[in-house]
């Protein structure tokens, strides 16, 4: 089901905007404008798109960038199709949805599914960008080019925001296992749903990354052949790349951290075992002397003596433990000290 078509007019040198449009109405409105952008918000887009391509005159299958990795690019002379992820959050993970562009002279028409929030915001700007576009009958593919730029650039902002939240996720992750209350969890899980969040937003980063490479040096009809309208896909390409390097170090951060934190939990759960056994190990001594005493005849004559005996062999017992423990483990368990010692022993 189609939920939404809007559309966005540069009519003699006038922005027009229409927020609900008819399928019946598009036809009239791609005749009379000098660049009309229709934006689409169906529930599927394998059903609804060639509906829509239908109406608005273009001849491009809609499965033919559908069918591509993540991203495509293809060109058809009088009509260029491009299919851009999304990067959405979803349940633990992140997720990637497809928006399908496409442009033929004078039009450019864009469709995806409720993932596509930003381009709707962006739809609500779309006057004050068609005002500023060149207003020259001959200078439609710069009119054209230059709004694509702007979509493209949109997406990548808005996939770049995920990023953020994947790394507030990580600091959180982290913060859990360093806190002194601990829950049951799945930290396996919960790792390799991080590690799966940032090879998803690299992924797409990477495919935009080629799409908008293929725009700038594929010499397509409907792209402009100014350099200086081209620059705009260099400088979309720079932040690209940057989102490429940040999200790959984030993943080592993610990595590392996860890392150190574990091992953090794993020493002190160490240690408290280490002392909860020697103080079991040191109250073995008192009960060993009550077991011996207890093998005396006539040792209720002897209750008082052997008391004292049990409880001075107790105290003992455990400040040997305690000071033992101190001198070759402490807080780090003082391993190299007990290497040293042994080392000792042998010389």
């Amino acid at each position: 089901m189609i939920k939404a078509i809007s559309a966005a007019s540069l009519q003699e040198g006038s922005p027009i905007k229409k927020p609900t449009v008819d399928m019946s109405e598009l036809p009239g409105m791609i005749s009379t404008g000098n660049l009309t952008w229709i934006e689409c918000v169906v529930d599927s887009i394998i059903d609804d798109a060639p509906k829509i391509l239908e109406k608005t005159g273009v001849t491009m299958d809609a499965t033919t960038l559908l069918s591509g990795y993540v991203s495509s690019y293809e060109d058809r002379g009088d009509t260029l199709g491009l299919m851009i992820p999304f990067v959405v959050p979803g349940n633990n993970k992140t997720l990637t949805a497809p928006i399908l562009v496409f442009m033929k002279k004078d039009l450019i028409i864009t469709i995806h599914d409720d993932y596509g929030g930003k381009i709707t915001r962006l739809y609500n700007y779309a006057p004050t960008l068609l005002r500023k576009l060149p207003k020259e009958a001959d200078s439609w593919a710069d009119r054209q080019t230059i709004l694509l730029a702007r979509i493209i650039d949109e997406i990548s902002e808005a996939n770049y925001s995920i990023l953020r939240l994947i790394v507030e996720r990580a600091e959180q992750f982290e913060i859990d296992l360093a806190g002194s209350r601990q829950v049951t969890r799945d930290i396996s899980l919960e790792l390799s749903n991080m590690k799966t969040s940032l090879l998803t937003f690299l992924n797409a980063v990477w495919a935009t990354y080629d799409t908008v490479h293929n725009l700038k040096y594929g010499d397509a009809e409907m792209v402009s052949d100014d350099e200086i309208i081209l620059a705009r896909f260099e400088v979309i390409l720079g932040r690209l790349d940057r989102q490429i390097q940040m999200s790959e170090n984030v993943m080592q951060m993610v990595a590392t951290g996860a890392n150190v934190v574990q091992t953090e939990v794993t020493n002190k759960v160490t240690i408290l075992i280490i002392w909860w056994t020697v103080a079991g190990t040191a109250e073995l001594v008192p009960n060993t002397i009550a077991t011996v005493f207890g093998l005396y005849p006539n040792h209720e004559l002897l209750f008082w003596p052997i008391v004292g005996t049990i409880m001075g062999s107790a105290g003992l017992a455990t400040g040997v433990a305690y000071f033992y423990v101190r001198k070759f483990f402490g807080k780090s368990l003082g391993l190299e000290k007990l290497k040293k010692f042994r080392r000792r022993a042998v010389k």
